[in-house]
């Protein structure tokens, strides 16, 4: 998107400046990049800013879609690039983590509005969130699922802290999914988490999400699924598919795909001449080898070794620049490697040319958190197939 820098900063002060005794002070980016994307305006901002807003319009973004769609907890955009190669078009996306909104922003043009709960908190009626939000057709969202993993609840356990629905700065950011699902309506819903959310506090975590879909006037379909056939990762979650029941009555329930064939191998995706500081230092891989054996001996805990290149790789997961211990790729010679950041982007289905931070550490804790996109992909022509045509 080719924004004039000066018209773009003086209409941003502008539109700050607006914002300034509002909940979305911080949000002049969002406001302005989603009206530029789609027209989606928010009513604490006059017309006539809209109107200088809309004379940065180099082109006219009017395409042909078989969908609209909305992207909630968006991290760098993995539902958006799947969605949108099955004929979706966005309309508003929310992420609260600065280096996602800012890497969402390089690749699409659009900075997503930060914490969900300014649109959906107590403080907002029912009027007001249906004209912050606009209509749409799927609401997608990969809600934050540490809360609710095997690591994330282990590790509040150990500090005593709360964890899933208990833990309210995360957990029941769910709560914003089902309040925009009652008012808005969209036909579809599109969720994606962790596999333990189904096992999470005996299944009673999974059941309130459960009934509160189905409350909420859908059907509920789910599945888990594992990537290692699409992409060569050994990633299993959680996906639900929640049916609008007067779309139900037409068309009938959802079938989530099933991905048959051989697992991949990670070789498939690794670089011929990596940079040789992706090597993991001799005090780090003998840290590794100290706590593998350990833990081995101990039969508990993670054990940490070098990858076998002729099977899909262990869960990528955000922690791995800390150490790269989930997949570690061997050397002749030498220690073994951690994953380039191109790798890692392979490992979740993201085109060559899609822009990631400079810095590696965040860049993994993005990709870390991220859904596989051909596995969404894979997803969303089946929704497209029996809903949208």
């Amino acid at each position: 998107m080719s924004i004039d820098e000066i018209e773009h900063n003086e209409i941003l002060e502008l539109v700050e400046k607006e914002l300034s005794q509002t909940p979305f002070k911080n949000e002049g980016m969002a406001v302005i990049t989603h009206c530029l994307n789609s027209s989606h305006t928010i009513p604490y901002i006059s017309d006539e800013t809209y109107k200088k807003i809309n004379l940065l319009k180099s082109i006219d973004k009017r395409v042909e879609s078989k969908f609209t769609f909305i992207d909630l907890f968006a991290g760098i955009g993995g539902f958006r690039l799947a969605l949108k190669s099955n004929g979706g078009k966005p309309l508003f996306s929310s992420e609260w983590d600065v280096a996602a909104q800012k890497t969402y922003y390089k690749n699409y043009g659009e900075y997503p509005f930060g914490d969900i709960n300014l649109f959906t908190n107590d403080d907002v009626s029912d009027e007001e969130l249906e004209k912050l939000i606009p209509v749409h057709d799927i609401l997608a969202g990969g809600f934050p699922c540490q809360p609710f993993s095997r690591a994330g609840v282990s590790a509040r356990n150990s500090l005593g802290l709360p964890h899933g629905f208990e833990c309210k700065t995360q957990g029941t950011l769910f709560y914003s999914i089902e309040r925009i699902a009652k008012i808005k309506k969209p036909k579809i819903l599109l969720l994606e988490n962790v596999r333990n959310l189904v096992s999470h506090d005996s299944g009673k975590t999974f059941e309130t999400i459960r009934k509160s879909i189905e409350k909420s006037g859908y059907q509920f379909f789910y599945s888990i699924l594992n990537s290692e056939t699409l992409v060569p990762q050994r990633r299993v979650r959680c996906f639900i598919v929640g049916v609008r029941n007067d779309l139900y009555e037409q068309k009938g329930g959802f079938q989530f795909p099933e991905f048959k064939g051989d697992p991949l191998p990670l070789r498939s995706i690794l670089d011929e001449n990596p940079m040789s500081s992706y090597t993991i230092s001799d005090k780090l891989w003998t840290g590794h080898k100290t706590r593998s054996l350990r833990n081995k001996n101990r039969g508990t805990g993670f054990t940490t070794g070098e990858a076998d290149l002729d099977r899909p790789s262990n869960t990528i997961v955000a922690r791995y620049g800390k150490d790269g211990k989930e997949c570690l790729i061997p050397q002749v010679n030498d220690n073994p490697r951690m994953l380039t950041i191109d790798e890692c982007k392979r490992l979740f289905g993201y085109p060559e040319d899609f822009s990631m931070p400079t810095f590696r550490t965040p860049a993994y804790k993005l990709l870390g958190n991220s859904v596989v996109v051909p596995v969404v992909v894979k997803i969303a022509e089946r929704i497209v197939s029996r809903y949208f045509v």
